[in-house]
């Protein structure tokens, strides 16, 4: 029975979110929409689909669209803002404080290289 089922599901030929989303807006050349219109006739759930989208207010389903767009647009500035923000760290700051390591090595090695010499 699991062979017979696999078998069926490969031989479906449903419309694609693409086909029926095309069908809906009108979209398609005449002989696309007759194949979809017999692929809609052919199967219950695709025709329940199809169903379902007509009754879809588009308006307020671009508004969401277009908000949610808008959205992540202002995250996106946002995220972009803080990465600019960053503070850059004060390159004078590190060259004096190597330089002043350097000092330091320079005078305890003179230190030490006169301790030794005196002795």
């Amino acid at each position: 029975m699991g062979d017979n089922l696999l078998d069926i599901l490969k031989q479906r030929d449903d419309l694609t979110e693409q086909e029926l989303l095309q069908y809906l807006q009108g979209d398609l050349t005449p002989e696309e929409r007759r194949a979809v219109e017999e692929k809609l006739a052919d199967s219950e759930m695709m025709s329940d689909a199809e169903e379902g989208l007509r009754m879809a207010d588009t308006a307020k389903t671009n508004f969401a669209v277009n908000d949610i767009n808008r959205k992540l647009a202002q995250q996106l500035q946002q995220q972009r803002r803080k990465r600019k923000q960053k503070p850059v760290p004060n390159q004078s700051l590190v060259i004096v404080a190597t330089f002043l390591i350097l000092v330091l090595i320079v005078l305890a090695y003179l230190v030490i290289y006169k301790i030794r010499s005196g002795q």
